[in-house]
């Protein structure tokens, strides 16, 4: 039987036995929870980085959720702008086609192409026709259907006088009347003439003829019937040469481009 005396004795000291365990019990359990929670979720504050399984390229685990793919500034160095994506180069420009081989022919001391069907008809050393092989039917005056050349010594102008740049009629080295280029015949059968030999020039400038200046002139013609033309000349006083397009040819500009001079 217990003595009164130390019933309140065992009693305090229950109290204080049970008080500790309870105080013991709850500090383990939150001390484990805490430091699972570090293995798993490293603190923003930390600065703690992991490789971003998407790209390879560390990025701070606290500003990306797990599975995600980090955002694309993760990549890039903060104060460094990220270099511009080149733009998709547009497609290639075509190359040229070559030009057509032009064999080339000589005379009153140049040389020049001309087109394969084409040959040089001379007349004497002071006259030719650069003209196509097969011409019946062409355009012609002066019994040319190309480009007549004069060169060497006297060149003829208007009516057979001294050709000089911006003569009036200069490309018309005849005294009578010359059939029209177009339908020589009329209708009727008649003569169809040329009606306006001795008009001014229409333009006149200085234009390349190879690696030189020639003096040019163009004049407008026309015929009875209404056919109208453009006569073309370009003066070499150097040279001593005249060239002539009485009617127009495509081919003309790449012959007058190809004129090579002695020396």
């Amino acid at each position: 039987m217990t003595t009164p005396s130390l019933r309140p004795a065992l009693l305090t000291a229950a109290g204080l036995c049970l008080a500790a365990l309870t105080a013991c019990t709850p500090s383990s359990h939150a001390d484990a929870g805490a430091g699972r929670t570090a293995s798993t979720t490293a603190s923003p504050s930390s600065g703690t980085t992991t490789t971003d399984g998407a790209t390879g390229t560390p990025s701070p685990t606290g500003s990306a959720t797990p599975g995600s793919p980090s955002p694309a500034s993760s990549s890039s160095t903060p104060g460094r702008s990220t270099p511009a994506t080149s733009a998709t180069p547009g497609p290639a420009k075509a190359t040229p086609a070559p030009r057509p081989f032009w064999p080339r022919a000589t005379f009153g001391g140049l040389t020049f192409q001309i087109p394969p069907s084409w040959a040089v008809n001379r007349e004497s050393d002071q006259y030719a026709c650069v003209e196509p092989v097969r011409h019946v039917g062409l355009p012609r005056m002066f019994g040319c259907t190309g480009l007549a050349i004069r060169a060497d010594g006297f060149i003829a102008g208007y009516e057979l006088s001294t050709y000089k740049p911006g003569q009036p009629g200069g490309w018309y080295a005849a005294t009578d009347v010359q059939p029209c280029p177009v339908s020589p015949r009329l209708a009727d059968g008649s003569f169809n003439g040329i009606s306006s030999a001795h008009a001014a020039p229409v333009a006149s400038g200085l234009r390349p003829v190879g690696s030189h200046k020639a003096w040019y002139d163009r004049w407008s013609a026309s015929c009875w019937n209404g056919y109208r033309f453009s006569p073309q000349a370009w003066y070499l006083p150097v040279s001593k040469v005249l060239i002539l397009d009485y009617t127009g040819h495509a081919e003309t500009a790449r012959i007058l481009e190809s004129v090579r001079f002695p020396g």
